[in-house]
């Protein structure tokens, strides 16, 4: 596989309704490679968008089926789903080179998207990509 990802969770989160996610793409092939750019662009002003604009970008990402996700607990029960559409079209930027050892990350805002529930383990596994190249990465995370 000539990509691999990663999902990390950053020091400092406070509670669950704010928990996010970094997925760290990074080029393992032994040349350049072109992946999805995930910048989708920001919300226009006319939307009154009431979240962040990681959420936008996660939620175009889901509905063009370039992004998914799926987050259960220890027993393998899937918490309940934060309805979110922007009933946006997404501005797909050029396709970005990474070089071999380069990565960047897709910051994911799973606690706008999930119910989850502090002090409780969750198992994710997030797929990002299009048809040409996709990747997973799959962990578990204590939510604070």
């Amino acid at each position: 596989m000539p990509i691999t990802a990663t999902i990390e969770v950053p020091a400092g989160q406070t509670d669950a309704k704010s928990l996010q996610v970094k997925l760290r793409i990074m080029n393992q092939a032994g040349g350049r490679i072109e992946v999805l750019n995930p910048d989708m662009g920001i919300p226009a002003s006319a939307m009154k968008w009431p979240w962040s604009n990681e959420t936008y970008q996660t939620s175009l990402l889901i509905s063009f089926g370039y992004l998914s996700m799926s987050v259960t607990d220890e027993t393998g029960k899937e918490p309940p789903q934060e309805g979110i559409q922007t009933g946006a079209k997404p501005v797909l930027r050029p396709n970005r080179e990474r070089e071999p050892g380069d990565s960047f990350e897709v910051a994911i805002p799973i606690g706008n998207f999930y119910q989850l529930t502090s002090r409780k383990a969750y198992w994710m596994t997030l797929t990002y990509g299009d048809q040409n190249l996709k990747v997973s990465a799959r962990t578990r995370v204590i939510v604070p």
